[in-house]
């Protein structure tokens, strides 16, 4: 497992709410809350802020990240994987990969993926983000990152996961000690969400954001898969063995590297591109690092539970929501789709007919 498919697992395939605990939430107005999470995100932000103009964006929320969608008679060339999914007993959804950090430039959205929204009565997606943004959920989430017992990170990883992530933050100007109090799931959340500051997206203009957004606003019905919750619960729960070995994952790769990763997968799904979605997931290698058998099967696990598993609970969706005959857009996380052990892969093998929509 390279760290470049850790890096897309986290920042496009699975979480909705990733983003959340490096930028501290959706659109929350709450200065305890982000006081409480400076030490991080205002040393990160300062690192993007020295880089140019051109280079730079920070995926902070504001009123102006928001997708300029009334440029009459203009959308954007996207592409993005979309589906069509038919059940034995003749019912339809249409499928959309999701990417949870986009560019205004991807917006207005292609009329083929607009027509299927305002088609549909319900939107599906994994989770409704906006519930992360209250006062109250963001206040006990940051509670939640940092160590009360008098320890560290230094005392929850090995010295080589340490310094190969001191050395991974210091290609963004930064160090380790400024994330010294915090658990290992929030510095490998955050750091694994660094490369969206400089890449020009953000994850406000995530997609399913968007979509959310525009239900709301359309009275439209949201049906949550999962649940931030769920989502934060698995983030939270993974072994330390895991969060270690993902650190020391860290020690070929830099700013660069990781963020031309992470474009790569921008640009992968943008031009719908299941294929290239496939190979960023296809190695085994971990930078080089030889792995135990227990370690190859902390790997398996968190791969497991982050995808595999998830990808059963969708489906089980999906299928609900076609015998219960609703008219839904569902959309979450593109890599969910494809692949064995992908939904895609489980509505065929349990008799449902899948195609895909042409733009």
């Amino acid at each position: 497992m390279k760290n470049k498919r850790l890096l897309a697992v986290l920042a496009a395939v699975t979480l909705s709410v990733s983003a959340f605990v490096s930028c501290g939430g959706g659109e929350s107005s709450s200065s305890e809350a982000e006081s409480s999470s400076a030490e991080v995100t205002e040393n990160t932000s300062s690192a993007a802020e020295k880089s140019s103009a051109a280079e730079t964006q920070s995926s902070e929320p504001s009123e102006d990240s928001k997708p300029d969608t009334e440029v009459s008679g203009e959308t954007s060339d996207i592409t993005p994987a979309m589906w069509t999914v038919t059940s034995p007993e003749g019912a339809t959804m249409t499928m959309l990969g999701s990417m949870h950090a986009l560019s205004d430039e991807d917006y207005p959205l292609p009329d083929v993926i607009t027509d299927a929204f305002n088609a549909a009565d319900i939107l599906a997606v994994e989770c409704d983000t906006e519930e992360a943004s209250s006062l109250s959920y963001q206040t006990a989430l940051l509670k939640a990152m940092s160590y009360d017992d008098g320890t560290t990170l230094k005392d929850h990883i090995s010295e080589e996961a340490y310094s190969a992530l001191d050395s991974y933050l210091g290609t963004y100007g930064l160090t380790v000690d400024a994330f010294a109090s915090y658990k290992p799931w929030a510095v490998a959340n955050t750091v694994e969400t660094m490369p969206i500051l400089y890449s020009g997206l953000s994850a406000d203009l995530g997609i399913d954001n968007y979509l959310i957004s525009q239900a709301k606003e359309n009275g439209k019905e949201i049906y949550e898969v999962e649940s931030v919750d769920f989502q934060m619960d698995l983030i939270m729960n993974f072994s330390e063995e895991y969060y270690d070995l993902s650190f020391r994952a860290m020690a070929e790769e830099t700013k660069d590297t990781q963020l031309d990763a992470f474009m790569e997968l921008y640009e992968i799904w943008r031009t719908g591109d299941t294929e290239g979605l496939e190979k960023m997931f296809e190695s085994d290698d971990v930078n080089g690092i030889e792995l135990t058998d227990e370690e190859y099967a902390v790997i398996e696990d968190y791969n497991d539970q982050m995808l595999y598993d998830r990808n059963i609970g969708m489906e089980k969706a999906i299928k609900e929501l076609l015998a219960d005959n609703k008219n839904v857009f569902y959309v979450v996380g593109a890599a969910h789709y494809i692949g064995e052990g992908g939904i895609i892969d489980l509505l065929e093998k349990d008799g449902y007919t899948v195609e895909r929509v042409e733009y």
